[in-house]
């Protein structure tokens, strides 16, 4: 934790200068808002090991990943999100324009809208996430996070508190934003995916505690899809959108012709070929006899 000169309390500052530094890649974000974003974004589950023990707010870091992700055995934790997936190489969000100004910034990912804090960071630990921030490789020259007051810039920061109403309510949307995505589709997802997890060589231990290992999003379709005959039909309309999008960006990269590509290309080939499985599924599968309740919680959160 950072404590500003002559205040006695540890004290961070933002000022957002349009950088795009923190838009070098596609963001996380709610499976409802790629749904939203079809035609912009490639999605994938990312997935990805949170460890809560060894810091001196422990208990309320376990508490927070308790509520937006899936407990493990050994008590870490599965943070299971929507990433979205595109060529390093760009070095840049497809959302941002030719003016490097974000196209979607009115409807932008709430996980955008909370740059730089993070949701799965304690409040009491914001603002030691935001010092290794300023200090980090992927800020130099932003000059966008200071330590203590500065003029122009905002108090982001307090001790243990974000202080700024606005990031703060962004941060708690994020939050809320991810607890319904526990609800809606990844808890059923990490039900299936946990014997594979566990039985995979290395088993839980091999997966990332940063980044992300990404995989299709089927299995997040799968759960929408079931929920009644409206939300198959609306998943079988992104799939398709989907598939749009990586044979657009797959062909871009083939003209670009860069080695460096290659890896992206394969996973994207890959998750072409299960998207396109996946859609004859639902179009051969029998009739949904859907349960209200859940029907409702699925076409509520796809707004369809």
């Amino acid at each position: 934790m950072v404590t500003a000169p002559g205040t006695g309390a540890a004290v961070m500052s933002f000022h957002c200068s349009a950088c795009g530094k923190c838009c070098n890649s596609p963001p996380q974000l709610t499976l409802a808002e790629l749904f939203r974003h079809q035609d912009r974004f490639v999605g994938a589950i990312g997935m990805r090991i949170v460890r809560t023990a060894g810091n001196a707010h422990a208990s309320d870091a376990a508490a927070l990943a308790a509520r937006l992700g899936h407990a493990l055995p050994g008590g870490e934790y599965l943070m299971l999100a929507v990433q979205g997936l595109d060529y390093p190489s760009l070095n840049r969000c497809p959302a941002l324009g030719d003016d490097n100004a974000c196209t979607i910034h009115a409807n932008r990912p709430s996980t955008c809208a909370m740059v730089p804090l993070d949701a799965w960071t304690p409040d009491a630990l914001q603002p030691a996430l935001l010092e290794q921030r300023r200090a980090g490789a992927g800020y130099i020259g932003a000059d966008c996070i200071a330590a203590g007051p500065r003029d122009g810039y905002r108090e982001l920061v307090r001790a243990t508190r974000v202080t700024d109403p606005v990031y703060a309510d962004a941060l708690n949307h994020r939050r809320h934003d991810e607890t319904r995505e526990k609800a809606v589709w990844s808890s059923q997802v990490f039900r299936w995916l946990l014997p594979d997890l566990q039985a995979a060589p290395g088993g839980i231990a091999a997966l990332p505690t940063a980044g992300a290992r990404t995989l299709s999003l089927v299995p997040a379709l799968a759960v929408l899809a079931a929920a009644s005959a409206l939300s198959q039909r609306r998943c079988l309309e992104f799939v398709e959108v989907q598939l749009a999008v990586i044979r657009r960006n797959v062909a871009r990269a083939l003209v670009r012709r860069q080695a460096a590509d290659r890896p992206v290309t394969a996973e994207l080939r890959a998750m072409e070929t299960a998207l396109l499985r996946f859609a004859a599924h639902l179009r051969s599968a029998a009739q949904i006899t859907p349960d209200p309740d859940r029907a409702a919680v699925v076409e509520s959160y796809l707004a369809i």
